[in-house]
């Protein structure tokens, strides 16, 4: 362990700060969709309770992911086809914001500890899971494919550990 790295040095390096956020609302709201199933299924109050505080969770990681997004988009260079992504991931973002805001909301009105139409409370929640999931494939293909907001790995990459590209790094434990 290479205590030396420890202290969030990254969060000061890089571009913006929207990738720290974004996996709060991603892990949080299929959690709660699979919660409140179970939940209901099941017939198990301490499920739907746990649903309804990932709910409320991923609405504030949602509305934190959306707050430093829409910061984030001209905080580095990108060509037409990034912007496209960058628009579209925007316009996702705030639906999903919306929706769980919504959820939320509906989530107080409640008969014997279930939402009210149930099955309308979950599909709502069941397409918003889905919409941060593909959110979700749409920021990872941006980093990945497109190398938004990456620095060049030539910048800290193989070059200090005298490696051409492709050479196979490889760790023994």
């Amino acid at each position: 362990m290479d205590w030396s790295l420890l202290g969030f040095e990254g969060l000061w390096k890089v571009y913006n700060v929207h990738p720290a956020f974004v996996h709060f609302p991603v892990a949080l709201l299929p959690s709660s969709f699979l919660l409140y199933l179970l939940g209901v299924l099941m017939r198990r109050r301490t499920l739907v309770t746990s649903g309804r505080s990932c709910l409320y969770l991923g609405f504030g990681g949602a509305a934190i992911a959306v707050l430093t997004g829409v910061l984030a988009e001209d905080t580095f260079p990108h060509g037409q086809q990034v912007h496209r992504m960058i628009e579209t991931h925007e316009a996702i973002g705030w639906t999903v914001l919306s929706l769980s805001l919504l959820l939320t909301v509906w989530s107080f009105w409640r008969a014997d500890g279930m939402p009210r139409h149930v099955w309308g409370f979950l599909g709502l929640l069941g397409v918003t899971s889905l919409l941060v999931l593909q959110n979700g494939d749409i920021g990872s293909r941006m980093v990945y494919l497109h190398g938004a907001a990456v620095k060049p790995a030539a910048d800290s990459g193989s070059a200090q550990h005298g490696q051409s590209e492709g050479s196979g790094h490889r760790h023994h434990h």
